[in-house]
């Protein structure tokens, strides 16, 4: 059975007679001297990040080396003149500039990390679209995924034929900080990766049916599971689950075994 197709409007109802208002956002304190600021938490998500732009800038060497090498060795070929003819030359030098666009767009992936490394910011939640920032999350942690072998599918990014609705609207948006959401979902990202030891990571997006004005996205890892599986004492999770409790949101690990992994993140939508 095919994911549903989400509409804003399939989220944003009435709010039953019984149903617990939302309960206020906490939001970081500011650094102006107005109020006090949780270092250690600052602290915390300064070396989550700093850990995953190591691991990122590993990943991308890795990914450049092989490339590079296989150019190198094309366009030494044509300045050594063993070239058999003219049109050969140009094949390897057209094959070296289109390999040349490629690194460029991965080195263009890493620079855009630092747009988010903000860890001490206060969280200032606001309607945010959910769709670029995820294709954002992806571009960021794909690599690391790609390293062990992972299959990394994010079918609700695929584009939709023309005669479909996308399963994820670009006018779908969710009410958070969009720095805090995107070092949100690449902590959870990483803990994910970092929890296979070989398989499949698949993100699908569903509606809450107990709670209105909501949107959960489900990763399912399926595959060889490192044990024991726990979140505890871990930083990269902990520092998730705060930010998203902090923009309204929850993460939550719903399946844990040994072959099969569940984790649901439930985001706010703006209203």
């Amino acid at each position: 059975m095919g994911s549903p197709v989400l509409r804003q409007e399939h989220f944003l109802r009435e709010p039953s007679p019984t149903a617990k208002p939302d309960p206020p956002l906490q939001q970081a304190a500011p650094a102006d001297g107005q109020g006090a600021v949780d270092w250690q938490f600052a602290f915390e998500r300064s070396e989550v990040m700093r850990a995953f732009q190591q691991e990122l800038l590993v990943s991308i060497g890795h990914e450049l080396r092989n490339p590079l090498s296989s150019q190198m060795g094309s366009l030494q070929l044509v300045l050594s003149d063993l070239c058999d003819s003219p049109e050969e030359e140009r094949e390897y030098l057209q094959s070296a500039k289109e390999a040349v666009e490629r690194l460029i767009k991965l080195l263009e992936e890493y620079t855009r990390l630092a747009r988010h490394d903000l860890p001490i910011q206060p969280l200032r939640p606001e309607p945010t679209r959910l769709r670029p920032l995820l294709q954002d999350v992806y571009s960021l942690t794909r690599l690391q995924a790609q390293d062990q072998g992972i299959r990394y599918e994010w079918p609700v990014l695929q584009p939709a034929p023309a005669s479909e609705v996308p399963l994820l609207p670009d006018s779908l948006t969710v009410w958070a900080d969009p720095h805090g959401l995107v070092q949100a979902l690449l902590g959870v990202c990483r803990w994910g990766i970092r929890t296979l030891r070989y398989g499949s990571m698949a993100l699908h997006p569903y509606p809450t049916a107990e709670e209105e004005g909501r949107l959960c996205l489900g990763w399912n890892l399926e595959g060889r599971c490192h044990v024991p599986i726990q979140t505890e004492g871990c930083a990269v999770w902990r520092v998730s689950e705060r930010l998203l409790r902090e923009m309204g949101g929850q993460l939550e690990l719903c399946e844990s075994g040994l072959y099969r992994v569940g984790i649901k993140v439930t985001l706010r939508l703006a209203q």
